[in-house]
């Protein structure tokens, strides 16, 4: 049984490394990556927090956003929504993204995310750090099982 748990999480490793994103510019360009790209392209940032949605701190991994719009993003972008699985969407505004650092991550407790644990990427605020933004406006904006991030920018009307 032990062998039998060990090859199918060898076999279904992957699949949460290759998990598709989109990142749609603010002129509509689509850009298609993954885990592993994301990983190699970006550095990553650690800490951890408490959330409302356990009862104990954990830690997680990402890529930071402010990154994010610093490559894909230009001087007008002024806001980035993150689109779920499940079509629910947040909107954080880039001057927020640059106040409080928020993580786009791919790891929880050192280990990567599958689906039916909020991942494969899951927008993160560290509460611990911003206790000013523990409340039902920011933990609206943490959107998790992400598959689009919408880059807005006051030139193109988006």
């Amino acid at each position: 049984m032990k062998y039998l748990i060990t090859l199918l999480l060898f076999i279904f490793s992957p699949l949460v490394l290759s998990s598709p994103l989109k990142i749609y510019l603010a002129d509509g360009t689509a850009i298609e990556t993954n885990m592993v790209d994301l990983l190699e392209e970006f550095p990553t940032t650690s800490f951890e927090t408490r959330l409302p949605w356990f009862p104990d701190q954990r830690s997680f991994t990402g890529i930071p956003v402010t990154k994010l719009v610093e490559r894909y993003g230009d001087n007008n972008t002024f806001a980035v929504t993150f689109l779920a699985l499940n079509d629910y969407a947040a909107t954080s505004t880039v001057d927020d993204i640059r106040k409080f650092s928020p993580i786009v991550a791919v790891k929880m407790n050192g280990e990567p995310m599958k689906i039916r644990h909020k991942g494969p990427y899951w927008l993160i605020f560290n509460l611990n750090k911003h206790p000013e933004i523990d409340h039902i406006g920011y933990h609206s904006q943490m959107v998790w099982q992400i598959d689009e991030i919408i880059l807005h920018s006051k030139d193109n009307g988006n």
